[in-house]
């Protein structure tokens, strides 16, 4: 973002939790300053330790258990007047919000900082992959 010039659209991780919440509350509040396209995604992934191939009944139910957040989500930013676009996607979540990206070519990327091992305690593994593809500007919420 250069200058004065509001971002025509961001995409923000949503996840539900409170770190995904806290981003989107600062997305709904950039939209509040006019013609911005807020971008919602929730990524599926198997959950850890299961082996491969995960039952499909299994998969179906995480999908449907994200597509709850991400509607959720969409009702709150609703709530503040913003019409968010909901995306539901697969795989690693850093991977998979990275090619979600390089589909919508956003002008801000917002993610929620989360804790994590040491080496990522800053950021937080998904914003970690947005900073070493160097392609989209970040903003992670604290």
């Amino acid at each position: 973002m250069s200058g004065d010039k509001v971002p025509h659209r961001i995409l923000v991780g949503y996840d539900g939790s409170e770190e995904a919440s806290r981003a989107l509350e600062f997305a709904i509040g950039l939209a509040g300053e006019g013609g911005l396209e807020i971008h919602l995604a929730y990524v599926v992934q198997a959950p850890p330790g299961m082996f491969a191939p995960v039952l499909d009944e299994v998969m179906d139910s995480i999908r449907a258990a994200g597509e709850e957040t991400l509607a959720s989500g969409a009702r709150h930013a609703r709530n503040s007047l913003v019409k968010p676009i909901t995306h539901l996607e697969s795989g690693n979540p850093g991977e998979a919000l990275l090619r979600l990206a390089e589909s919508l070519k956003p002008e801000l990327v917002v993610l929620g900082a989360t804790r994590h091992s040491l080496s990522e305690r800053l950021l937080g593994t998904v914003s970690s992959t947005f900073l070493k593809s160097r392609k989209y500007p970040l903003l992670v919420v604290p």
